[in-house]
């Protein structure tokens, strides 16, 4: 009876310490998008993944698997352990150690391949807990536009062949006539997929005469149904010589003269249509650019190219120590401010916060677009934005558009959001460095993720008054850094020397 008891007791200890452990790990979770990735062949992918409670993840373990067998990437004890990984992905993979402290343990995936399709898991695990997650990576490739070429003849008919490679996942290959009339049925169809998994397809068409007016091949790719054509036309007059007719060599003579006369012709009707070719050649490259760059901003990622625009309009912001709550100080060089928690005997004027620790920027800004950067590091809290003019800084406030404050903020190491009425929660990787640009005209406020050039949120209205820079460094005894400089103007203070600026290409 003895040795039962102890049984039991054993049973009860590990069931309570299994239901501690489930109660623990519950609180820790990865996230991973619900929708499929997409990533093009030879281009870079992030896969994002993160703990949900934003936990420092440096001395954890993280895995990432693909199609539960193979090893993508394994970080264990601070460092990327190369041996554990799959032959396929050796040296294509990255994990951003930095963004670990904030619990962040996205990977990136370089020179996408057509294999690369597939399921990942993100496992991560601790001395306490284990958690993973599992989301999918869709591959795709655009390939070149269809080319024609001749490939033979029967009695008064010819053969057409059309090829077109590099694409992932299959096209549809399809012909048409100038009128719409679907001809694929009377096609022969290859299709060659290669070593690298890209296919390609050739297809053989025959027409007659009364069909040399003007034949269409088409490919048909993707949800999105991206079409590429080509058109060609031959002149009645091949057919009628290349009719049986040939007996002897008079005829095979014949034959030698037509050919020469179409590759004249064709050497003329290309001179001439030419321009019209790489017209439309550009167009279609634009309209591919546009797709893409559609794309990227649907991700909440700006463009390189926007990204040096909306750079190139940074101003010289500095901290106003009038305005600093007494207990900030703030650097002789006006670029850091921190608290450190002693009220300092400063004179409470009507422009210093009393109640709260907060500070404004010397600069203050009626017109023009505006961009700062400012670095947060890993705090735990801070806040950032801009106040007008008039708005009240005596008292409990009420950080809100109507009050006359644009604020986002960070509380608990991972929570972000905007202080609009009601709050609005961002469900976004919390920034190391955060930009801050500022359109005045267009009444808008956009803060971005500098490491990656993310979009965290842009407030929307119409402002009015002076817009001075506003900053809360949080409770922590660290410094909030002030980083870019002015690349424009040497003084930036309202009513000075204004701005020239082209149009808007921000995209915002």
């Amino acid at each position: 009876m003895r040795g039962t008891g102890c049984l039991l007791r054993s049973e009860g200890i590990l069931l309570l310490l299994l239901q501690v452990y489930s109660a623990y790990a519950d609180n820790f979770k990865v996230e991973v998008p619900v929708e499929p990735v997409s990533a093009h062949v030879g281009s870079s992918v992030l896969l994002p993944c993160r703990i949900s409670t934003g936990v420092n993840a440096v001395r954890m373990e993280v895995s990432w698997v693909k199609n539960g067998n193979e090893t993508v990437h394994v970080y264990a004890s601070g460092a990327d352990l190369e041996s554990r990984q799959s032959s396929g992905f050796k040296g294509r993979t990255h994990l951003d150690k930095e963004a670990l402290g904030a619990g962040n343990v996205s990977l990136q995936l370089n020179n996408v391949r057509v294999s690369d399709e597939g399921s990942y898991q993100c496992y991560v695990l601790s001395e306490s807990w284990f958690t993973d997650s599992t989301m999918k990576l869709k591959v795709s490739a655009l390939g070149r536009s269809p080319r024609f070429s001749l490939a033979g003849r029967l009695d008064s008919d010819v053969t057409l062949q059309c090829d077109s490679e590099g694409w992932f996942p299959k096209p549809d290959l399809q012909w048409r006539n100038v009128k719409g009339a679907d001809l694929t049925g009377r096609a022969v169809l290859t299709e060659k997929p290669g070593a690298d998994g890209l296919f390609t397809l050739q297809s053989a068409l025959q027409i007659s005469e009364q069909e040399a007016d003007g034949v269409i091949c088409l490919i048909r790719h993707g949800k999105e149904r991206r079409v590429l054509q080509t058109r060609i036309h031959i002149g009645g007059v091949f057919f009628s010589l290349v009719a049986p007719l040939w007996k002897g060599f008079s005829v095979f003579f014949i034959v030698c003269l037509v050919l020469f006369a179409l590759c004249i012709s064709a050497a003329v009707y290309y001179y001439r249509k030419r321009e019209a070719t790489e017209e439309i050649q550009r167009q279609n490259l634009l309209a591919e650019c546009d797709d893409l760059r559609q794309e990227i901003k649907s991700k909440g990622f700006v463009l390189k190219s926007e990204w040096k625009q909306i750079q190139a309009e940074s101003v010289a912001v500095t901290l106003d120590p009038d305005t600093a709550h007494c207990r900030l100080i703030v650097s002789e060089d006006g670029k850091r401010v921190r608290n450190d928690y002693n009220d300092k005997n400063v004179p409470n004027t009507e422009r210093r916060f009393e109640h709260h620790l907060f500070v404004l920027g010397r600069e203050g800004f009626t017109s023009g677009r505006r961009y700062w950067e400012v670095e947060v590091g890993k705090r735990d809290s801070w806040k950032l934005g801009v106040a007008s003019e008039s708005a009240k800084r005596k008292g409990v406030l009420d950080l809100s558009p109507k009050e006359g404050y644009w604020v986002l903020q960070l509380r608990f190491g991972h929570e972000l959001s905007a202080l609009t009425d009601p709050v609005t929660p961002l469900k976004v990787l919390p920034p190391l460095k955060v930009g801050v640009h500022l359109d005045y005209e267009e009444g808008k406020l956009s803060f971005y993720r500098v490491e990656d050039r993310g979009v965290i949120y842009t407030f929307l209205g119409k402002f009015s008054g002076k817009l001075f820079p506003f900053f809360y460094p949080g409770d922590e005894d660290e410094e909030l850094v002030i980083l870019n400089k002015d690349t424009k103007n040497k003084d930036q203070s309202d009513n000075s020397v204004s701005l020239e600026m082209g149009p808007d290409k921000t995209g915002m």
